[in-house]
């Protein structure tokens, strides 16, 4: 049940960050990162580059990572959001994966004051295996508190 607060602030301020657009922030974010790159609507990417996906990492090129909204309640209003991302290493790469986690963590954990977004921190990892093509992967969790209304208008 929505609280009284919510209601009154999502009339004066219309809703929080829906999770759309909260995803395509991290994925611009990421796609950020030197040598990363994040196109919603092509070119293909290149095999020199670590693709950034919206939801499920696709086939190609062997460095990927996937992003997506997870975990949260049919509130509507809520005011914090947790993403995870999947990253996909190169062939062959026990390290692959771990390697990416270093530039994708120093983007987004500590990001503040940004997009809707008031703070962004990691709260887990883990390994996910390799898939049929040897690349390994790991997940990613983050927790992202949304910027209150007030703050917004």
């Amino acid at each position: 049940m929505r609280s009284t607060c919510a209601r009154s602030l999502r009339r004066k301020c219309g809703p929080l960050l829906d999770d759309v657009a909260l995803t395509k922030i991290i994925c611009g974010e990421l796609g950020a990162i030197a040598g990363w790159a994040w196109r919603e609507n092509g070119p293909v990417y290149t095999a020199d580059e670590v693709a950034v996906f919206y939801g499920t990492l696709g086939t190609g090129p062997d460095k990927a990572a996937g992003v997506r909204v997870y975990g949260t309640t049919d509130e509507r209003f809520l005011g914090w959001r947790r993403v995870q991302l999947r990253l996909r290493g190169g062939p062959g790469r026990p390290d692959g994966a771990d390697a990416l986690s270093t530039p994708s963590f120093a983007a987004l954990h500590g990001l503040s004051r940004m997009g809707g977004i008031s703070s962004i921190s990691r709260e887990s990892m883990a390994p996910a295996g390799a898939d049929d093509n040897r690349r390994e992967m790991r997940t990613e969790n983050y927790l992202i508190i949304l910027d209150n209304l007030e703050a917004l208008t």
